[in-house]
């Protein structure tokens, strides 16, 4: 079966002036069951971010 997914690939691009970047690009890819079952584990074992572990430091709060 297949599955489409969202990443985010990162670009050369040109800036003003003809200044090469990188920016990040989000593209929708096809992929198999057994990439995207693979994939779906790697997202859920991902460390935490620094915007989550802001929230959940003040959902769970102990003063």
């Amino acid at each position: 079966m297949k599955h489409k997914v969202k990443i985010q690939v990162p670009v050369e691009k040109r800036g003003l002036f003809g200044i090469r970047k990188t920016v990040l690009e989000t593209r929708i890819i096809e992929v198999d069951g057994e990439t995207y079952k693979e994939m779906k584990k790697e997202w859920k074992n991902r460390p935490y971010s620094i915007e989550e572990m802001m929230l959940y430091d003040e959902l769970f709060d102990e003063d």
